[in-house]
Formats: C-alpha cells, sequence, structure tokens
C-alpha cells in the first residue's frame, strides 16, 4: 500500500471528521424525528413555531455531543498516527546524544510519507556516525601502530649514535635515511587517504599524452626494479586523455610498489590501451597472487594477507590506487591473467 503524504493526510481527515458529523447529525435527527412522529407528536414544536422546542433542542444538544464525540476520536487517531514517528526520531535522538550511537528510529504502523522518508534520513545519518566513530578508532589504533616501528628504529639508531654506541657510517646513514623516507611516505599516503575519505582531495586534471607518461613514469622505477632483481617491460598504446599527471603518477608507482614488496623477482609489464571511451593502466608481475580471502577488501586501508609481515607494508597503498581512480570518476581491479597477478586502473578518457 502505498504511504500517503502528510498534507494528503491532514485533508482526508478534515474531510471524514466533517462527514462524519454530518452524517452522525442527520441520522440522529432523521431518527428521532421518525419516533416522535410515530409515539409522540404532541411533544414537537407547532407548525408556526419560529424557536424549536425544548424536545427539539435536547436532540440538537445530543447531536452535538455524539458529533463531537465522533470528532474527537477521529481527530485523535490521526494526530497519533502523525505524532508517533516525531515521538520515535526524538526518543532515537535522545539516546545518540545520550551516547548510544546505535540506537534507531522505528515505526511500528505505517506513516505519512514525509515523516518515513525523515525516519529513513535519520537512521541513515545515524549509521554514517557510527561508522565515523568506529573508523576514528580504529584508524587511531591502526596509525598508532604504523608508526611505532619505523619511530622505535629511528629513536633507537639516532639514541645510539648519540651515546657513541654507533659510529655515522654511511651504511647506517642510508639505513636512517630509509627509515625517514618510509615515515614520510606513510605519512603522505595517511594524508591522500584521508582526503579521499572526506571527499576532499583536490584533482588538477589536464590533457595528457598517456604513453608518454607511462614511459616517462616506467624510465624513473626501471632502476629500482633492477636493484631488486625485477625487469620492465612496457606495453603502451598512443592517445590522449584528461586525468591528473601527479595523482595518476601517484596511483601507478603504488602498483609497482606493491609490485617490488610482494611479487618475487620477474619482468614486470606496465601496459596502457586507450579506446574511444575509457583508459586502461595496468601492473602485471608474476606473484603468488592475492589470497580469496583478501581480495573483497583488498583496497581498503591497512589490508594486507594473514601471511603477509606487516613490515613489509603500511597497508595503505592500493587504498590510495583505489582513491585516485575513483576521484578520477574510474575504478581499479584485480585478476589473474595466465598464472599472472595484474592490478587495472580503468578511468573515463574525456577528451
Amino acid at each position: 500500500m502505498k504511504a500517503q503524504s502528510l498534507s494528503q493526510r491532514l485533508n482526508l481527515a478534515v474531510v471524514g471528521i466533517t462527514l462524519a458529523t454530518l452524517v452522525l447529525s442527520l441520522t440522529f435527527v432523521m431518527v428521532a424525528y421518525s419516533l416522535l412522529f410515530e409515539f409522540a407528536p404532541k411533544l414537537l414544536s407547532a407548525e408556526d413555531a419560529i424557536l424549536p422546542g425544548p424536545v427539539e433542542w435536547a436532540m440538537y444538544s445530543v447531536c452535538i455531543v455524539l458529533g463531537s464525540i465522533a470528532a474527537s476520536v477521529v481527530a485523535t487517531r490521526v494526530a497519533r498516527r502523525m505524532v508517533e514517528p516525531l515521538e520515535a526520531l526524538a526518543e532515537a535522538a535522545r539516546q545518540i546524544a545520550g551516547g548510544d550511537l546505535s540506537s534507531r528510529a522505528t515505526l511500528t504502523s505505517p506513516a505519512p510519507t514525509e515523516a518515513s522518508q525523515m525516519i529513513a534520513d535519520f537512521n541513515a545519518m545515524a549509521d554514517r556516525l557510527e561508522k565515523a566513530v568506529d573508523d576514528i578508532v580504529t584508524w587511531n589504533s591502526l596509525i598508532a601502530h604504523e608508526l611505532r616501528t619505523p619511530v622505535t628504529i629511528l629513536k633507537g639508531r639516532l639514541q645510539g649514535l648519540a651515546e657513541g654506541v654507533f659510529k655515522p657510517e654511511p651504511e647506517l646513514l642510508r639505513s636512517l635515511h630509509q627509515q625517514a623516507d618510509a615515515l614520510a611516505r606513510l605519512v603522505e599516503d595517511l594524508r591522500v587517504v584521508s582526503l579521499l575519505d572526506s571527499g576532499r582531495l583536490q584533482l588538477r586534471p589536464i590533457e595528457i599524452e598517456l604513453a608518454s607518461e607511462i614511459e616517462g613514469l616506467a624510465r624513473l622505477v626501471e632502476r629500482d626494479l633492477d636493484k631488486a632483481g625485477f625487469g620492465l617491460r612496457t606495453v603502451l598504446t598512443s592517445g590522449r586523455c584528461v586525468a591528473d599527471p601527479v595523482r595518476l603518477r601517484q596511483a601507478v608507482l603504488a602498483l609497482v610498489d606493491n609490485a617490488l614488496k610482494y611479487a618475487e623477482p620477474c619482468v614486470l609489464e606496465i601496459a596502457a590501451r586507450v579506446s574511444e571511451t575509457d583508459v586502461a593502466i595496468s601492473v602485471i608481475d608474476d606473484g603468488p597472487g592475492m589470497p580469496e580471502s583478501l581480495k573483497a577488501r583488498a583496497f581498503e586501508p591497512f589490508r594486507r594477507g594473514d601471511d603477509v609481515d606487516s613490515k613489509t607494508g603500511s597497508g595503505l597503498g592500493l587504498a590510495v590506487v583505489r582513491g585516485i581512480a575513483e576521484a578520477h570518476g574510474g575504478q581499479v581491479s584485480y585478476e589473474r591473467r595466465e598464472g599472472r597477478s595484474a592490478f587495472t586502473i580503468t578511468l573515463p578518457r574525456k577528451c
């Protein structure tokens, strides 16, 4: 049954009360006059009398009382149906204000369209509030966990240098620089994920030649790949698209970094395809593949496989990739291709 709006219910209630009063009054008068004409005609006022007689006044009084009772009953039921959603909403709001974020407004009977929509919107807002609070608690814990290791290492090494336990040798200084670099990247990833989550990441899209951008990026990462025992192959299709080149490079670098951390040394392939409607950038490696238990949530922040050492990475890289893709109106996906792992960023071409 389709719910009625509040204005429709009010109109119907007023019309119903009026009609009920009129019908009841006419019915009572007709029945009363019929009985009086039949059994006590002398009680009726004379035909030429201007004012009603006492008996007629009594009939009118009884009619008014019965009509008022009927109108009150109908009005009370209508008012109750309208006030109930507001009471449910107020009670849920009081519980949430008191700290019970799981409280929701519920209806025990059908309500006007506006009231039902207000209840649904309130519950959706409460869901988001509860999730936001839970996320804050979770993020604080995870951030503290991720920052603890690099900060502890830096603190211990610097204290050792200050106390003369370690000598300021180039190898130690390089190690400290690597820890500081990892810490800086972690902070930047956290910043990007936070901006993405709040919808405040600003893109500066321009028209770019995709193949040239990817080729330049490949040359930048080639040395790091070579040091890690990886080869590099690019399969690029020429074509122009509209995207933020800085954020696009950041996303592809995150996929390359993901391969360096989790895949076995192999020939890493970076492919770019341009069609009439979209573009696709893939990073393909010979890694062991993603566990089935991780696939559904791999692109969420701080997600890692159960068999992955937490020291390997922060678990933010794929979340950054997903966020950048979605900010462009696209998406990122993972699949196995002929025994290889392929991460693909798909974006609308828009040019």
